[in-house]
């Protein structure tokens, strides 16, 4: 059989009777030996799973606790955008039953810290083994969870993982020049890391937040009263200060809802601001590592920057630091695969500089390219 582990910072770990989900369910698989396991995104390592337990172990991401299970013979990445997830799962890769964290309130099941992918398994009808987590927040905008459909494997008292990086002075100035190119009450999507952080601290006028992770930099932004509405993102990872805030408001969606390409394209304005790790000489974007070390992973990175693409009145933006521990960003060739490809970004931004790439011809691109970072810095 196929199982799916739900993921994101409610990822079900230990109950409160000491025993841990992953661990035993590792102990299954070993003895049934043609178990699959299918691992979504995972921003802590994944404590008590034995992958080489498994016949197969499949990752929809490479980052973050990934990486370890990916050194598992049994463990291999299908590199896909996270729009793509929920298709998987409803064909090649669908699941018999999905393990995860939910909330009981009122007398009803919900999802708490995240939605992600798991709501289209519920709506396919997938049976679900759930740990009930009160310490979790109740974030989700979708219905209920059919009880019918829910064996409860314990109980646990530990919250959603902690996560949070202060931005650096050159974030503030990456978030400076970035917002100055953001128009008052658009939508927005930015990244997890500390770039993020600053640019929702460092705005002056009202934003939307239309994102895929929802970190405390939207608590932030509330308090300085520019948040439009509630905002609409697939998972929360932050710390108490995000978990507490977020609590019973109606934030969360799926996949199918938060990374939809024809929703995200169409309405108000749409900005998508996020990062690389190599850009080459005509804006191809690497953002999940260098050769073969792996820091990130696709997720919605292509996803996000085509909508805003797409947006008659969006933007699609990659802002990147011009040295990154001493080298530029700027390549001859990238690394490793495409994570966006270059007719998906409009503007290339630093803390110095940016480069508008929208009417801008194949040699034109590596021109204003090579200006915004010095062709002396090329790497």
């Amino acid at each position: 059989m196929t199982v799916a582990i739900g993921d994101g910072a409610g990822a079900p770990s230990s109950l409160d009777d000491g025993s841990n989900v992953l661990a035993a369910l590792s102990d299954v698989a070993r003895d049934v030996g043609s178990v699959r396991l299918v691992l979504g995104w995972l921003p802590t390592p994944a404590v008590g799973l034995d992958p080489e337990a498994f016949a197969e172990v499949v990752l929809l991401t490479s980052n973050g606790g990934a990486r370890e299970v990916l050194k598992a013979k049994t463990a291999r990445f299908v590199p896909t955008r996270l729009a793509a997830i929920p298709a998987l799962l409803s064909g090649p890769l669908h699941p018999d039953v999905l393990v995860c964290r939910l909330v009981r309130r009122d007398g009803r099941f919900w999802f708490g810290s995240e939605v992600s992918f798991q709501r289209a398994l519920v709506d396919a009808g997938v049976p679900v083994l759930a740990v009930l987590a009160d310490n979790t927040p109740a974030a989700s905008a979708e219905p209920a969870i059919d009880p019918d459909q829910v064996r409860v494997l314990g109980t646990s008292s530990a919250g959603p993982a902690r996560q949070h990086r202060e931005p650096d002075p050159v974030h503030e100035a990456l978030a400076d020049a970035v917002l100055a190119l953001v128009p008052k009450g658009a939508r927005v999507q930015y990244g997890p890391g500390p770039l993020g952080t600053a640019l929702l601290r460092r705005a002056t006028v009202p934003l939307q937040i239309d994102t895929g992770l929802l970190t405390d930099a939207v608590v932030d932004l509330d308090r300085h009263g520019l948040l439009m509405g509630e905002p609409s993102a697939a998972y929360l990872v932050g710390t108490e200060r995000l978990y507490d805030w977020a609590d019973s408001r109606p934030i969360l969606r799926g996949i199918e809802y938060t990374h939809d390409l024809t929703r995200l394209s169409g309405g108000g304005s749409f900005v998508a601001v996020n990062t690389a790790i190599e850009i080459d000489q005509v804006g191809q974007i690497n953002a999940e590592g260098m050769g073969e070390k792996v820091f990130g992973g696709i997720g919605g990175h292509p996803d996000y920057c085509t909508a805003a693409r797409m947006n008659t009145d969006g933007l699609s933006i990659i802002a990147v630091p011009s040295t990154i521990n001493g080298r530029s960003p700027l390549v001859e060739h990238l690394s490793r695969p495409v994570t966006t490809p270059a007719y998906d970004v409009d503007v290339i931004v630093t803390e110095s500089g940016s480069a508008d790439l929208r009417e801008a011809d194949w040699l034109q691109r590596r021109a204003l390219i090579a200006e915004l970072f010095g062709s002396e810095r090329t790497g």
